[in-house]
């Protein structure tokens, strides 16, 4: 996931509604031709959207894309928000593909609560005011699963990658993390696997959420980073300790993933 190009989108409201009390779902299994956003401030139910399954409580959000099969069952009663949305400019099919995972639990429980408590407020409001309002509140609740999801990925991306079912893809992955800071062509993992690039990219990504070029930029430019805090290394030398042919490539890669130079980053943060 490339997670500053999912929190600078943004989420046009098209629909919203609040259960306070939800005994059960009409439908066990249904889908949605828009996103759909599954809020819940109490109670709990069980899901299941592609191949993420799972349980759903008081504080946790659940997105499920347009198309996807959106399993549930009810647990206990629920307090529901059922939100759906359009991503601005157009549902782009890869947005699916960018989320880490449909579920989210905001670390930020407060403004969460507080979001939750506008809407409730607002749900039978049809003004054009107020719709805005719950425009605003949506945004603000999808900045929210962004924090999240960026916070795992950088734990994860800093313990390793979780173990997935695919054993191919788990040999891939500690290959890469063996490799990441030295200069390597994808196409020779992808040959050592038995794999077209194109097979293994897709293979690799459905295994966790994200591509291997993704996860070697992420592992090159943490290290990067840690180089230009704690060292007077010029650039060229950093790109070589990273994997990168020289500097100015470094430089162009590093600002695309952290929103400004290596100069200014160090400048900024160095104490």
């Amino acid at each position: 996931m490339n997670a500053p190009t999912l929190w600078n989108q943004s989420l046009l409201l098209v629909s919203h509604a609040y259960f306070e009390r939800k005994e059960q779902f009409e439908l066990q299994v249904d889908s949605y031709p828009i996103w759909v956003l599954f809020a819940i401030e109490s109670g709990k139910f069980e899901f299941r959207i592609g191949a993420e399954s799972g349980t759903i409580s008081a504080g946790e959000l659940v997105f499920c894309p347009p198309g996807y099969t959106f399993q549930r069952k009810t647990l206990s009663q629920l307090g529901l928000h059922y939100i759906g949305f359009e991503f601005a400019g157009g549902q782009r099919s890869d947005y699916a593909q960018m989320l880490p995972k449909f579920k989210s639990h905001p670390t930020d429980g407060k403004r969460l609560a507080s979001d939750f408590a506008c809407l409730r407020s607002l749900h039978l409001a049809v003004d054009p005011r107020s719709t805005l309002r719950k425009q605003l509140i949506l945004n603000d609740i999808w900045q929210l699963a962004c924090e999240e999801w960026e916070d795992v990925q950088q734990q994860e991306t800093h313990a390793g990658l979780a173990t997935s079912d695919d054993e191919l893809m788990n040999r891939a992955s500690e290959w890469l993390y063996r490799n990441a800071h030295t200069p390597f062509c994808m196409s020779e993992l992808s040959g050592l696997l038995g794999l077209s690039h194109v097979q293994f990219t897709r293979r690799f990504r459905r295994a966790f959420r994200m591509t291997p070029s993704e996860l070697v930029r992420n592992l090159r430019i943490r290290k990067a980073a840690e180089l230009i805090l704690n060292n007077d290394l010029t650039l060229d030398q950093i790109a070589d300790r990273c994997g990168y042919d020289n500097g100015f490539y470094l430089s162009r890669v590093f600002k695309n993933s952290m929103g400004m130079s290596p100069s200014k980053f160090r400048k900024q943060n160095r104490v």
